[in-house]
């Protein structure tokens, strides 16, 4: 009878860490043995998964499209992601404009944005960071989105987020990454930001409908 390891304990075996085998099930590269019925817990049997990993290079030869790259060695840690943070408010969104750098001439607007630290969950990182470049406390939200950014090729994970209190008020946190720091409408955002993340573009216009709406119907 095969034995199925949890996430922890497979990720143990491999070497790695539990959230980097996670993110290699979300971004599609391996899959669970088996999930549990009521909760879909991942459970792993090491034959099949070490399977799944060595078995991408040697496919690799008979296909015409790229295969995604294989995940790097223990000794050879990923970098770590991105979280963005996509905060909004009836004030609109939350936006930073970085500085520029040596012989770059485009300014740079986005969103408070960081990299995810060990053991850090991603609701953790987003709260820091929005509150370490704005000033701002956020309640971290569902994510949004993952991508390969299209200019860094970092991977990036964007989630929605709200303020945490009444507070509205926002300033540079980070002089030294951000020139500014504002809520701006969407229609600045569109003008602001032209690579912006799809799926980030419609959740801004869903939620900020959704706020306006509100505000017609409890005028204060």
């Amino acid at each position: 009878m095969a034995v199925y390891l949890h996430t922890a304990e497979a990720a143990a075996e491999l070497g790695i860490h539990p959230e980097t085998l996670r993110r290699w099930v979300r971004a599609g590269i391996v899959t669970p043995t088996w999930r549990t019925p009521r909760r879909g817990d991942a459970r792993w049997d090491m034959a099949d998964l070490h399977a799944q990993l060595h078995g991408r290079d040697e496919m690799a030869g008979n296909q015409e499209e790229p295969v995604p790259q294989r995940p790097q060695s223990a000794d050879q840690p990923e970098r770590p992601s991105v979280m963005v943070a996509v905060v909004t408010s009836k004030h609109g969104i939350l936006a930073t404009r970085r500085n520029l750098k040596p012989g770059d001439d485009t300014i740079v607007w986005g969103f408070p944005a960081g990299k995810n630290e060990l053991h850090e969950s991603p609701a953790d990182t987003v709260v820091r960071e929005a509150k370490e470049e704005t000033g701002l406390l956020i309640k971290a939200g569902a994510t949004i989105g993952e991508r390969v950014h299209p200019r860094t090729s970092r991977h990036m994970v964007y989630g929605a987020a709200t303020r945490a209190g009444r507070n509205r008020q926002v300033w540079v946190g980070d002089p030294d990454e951000l020139a500014e720091v504002r809520w701006i409408t969407l229609a600045e955002a569109d003008e602001l930001m032209p690579d912006m993340f799809p799926p980030v573009r419609k959740h801004l216009e869903r939620v900020l409908r959704s706020v306006e709406q509100r505000g017609r119907r409890n005028p204060t």
